[in-house]
């Protein structure tokens, strides 16, 4: 285990765990873990190259493989808070050819995980950034296939992400045919419905996930009706499905 200070917060502290096995080396982690007084988080990436599904984030990896059968069909990725990277490097592990950005607030972070987390020749297509989400959709004149929205202040999901703002600028950097995945882990059930419904016209459907009483609000754009059904058909075999709305 390895401990890190953050430069600017003498609060906050980083470790770097490796749980290994001598007898299961295919489940052998490596884990960022972040704590802040009371709080506590942490990303984990499997070290066998073999296991595409990381440990954390299954769901939203599984949304990504629902929406893109044929892994291959996603082109570009954006990645907005990347901790541990676990995301970055599903993506990595199902397509060498995928471009893939990532976008990470804290400076400490990002040199923990360029260190630790994405030393290696899969992530030769994989850029880490460090930047702040809100900026960098803004600024960029990249479009891509999937993105992933995962800021948090502390243990909360951070405003500005649920603005309308916000959701503006994430539906003007995708592609036609697209899924941008919000992890809203601390907001309700109602609240998730409500700002699924807000936003859904502005893509071709919204929906919303529970992962026992862990939300996700997908987003997705296409112009084939048969990808919203194959989507919904897959996704579901891994994840309960509360809500959609489509667009008018």
């Amino acid at each position: 285990m390895e401990k890190f200070q953050d430069d600017l917060d003498p609060d906050i502290t980083f470790y770097v765990v490796d749980r290994t096995s001598a007898l299961l080396p295919h489940y052998d982690t490596r884990r960022l873990v972040f704590r802040s007084g009371s709080t506590y988080a942490y990303s984990s990436i499997y070290l066998d190259k073999s296991r595409r599904i990381q440990p954390i984030y299954e769901i939203v990896q599984r949304l990504a493989e629902s929406y893109f059968p044929k892994m291959e069909q996603l082109e570009s990725a954006l990645v907005l808070g990347c901790a541990g990277c676990s995301v970055p490097r599903f993506l990595a592990l199902s397509n060498e050819n995928c471009r893939i950005d990532g976008v990470e607030y804290s400076e400490k972070m990002v040199e923990i995980a360029r260190k630790y987390f994405i030393n290696d020749p899969i992530y030769d297509h994989f850029q880490l950034i460090h930047d702040d989400a809100f900026s960098f959709v803004k600024k960029t004149k990249e479009k891509y296939n999937f993105i992933f929205v995962d800021v948090f202040q502390a243990e909360t999901n951070h405003p500005t992400m649920l603005s309308d703002d916000f959701v503006h600028d994430v539906d003007s950097i995708t592609e036609e045919e697209s899924i941008s995945v919000f992890n809203l882990l601390s907001l309700s059930r109602e609240e998730c419905m409500k700002f699924a419904l807000r936003h859904a016209e502005e893509f071709s459907a919204a929906y919303v996930f529970d992962e026992m009483f862990h939300y996700y609000v997908v987003f997705v754009k296409t112009a084939k009706s048969s990808s919203l059904k194959g989507f919904e058909s897959r996704a579901t075999k891994y994840v309960r499905l509360l809500e959609r709305y489509f667009s008018h």
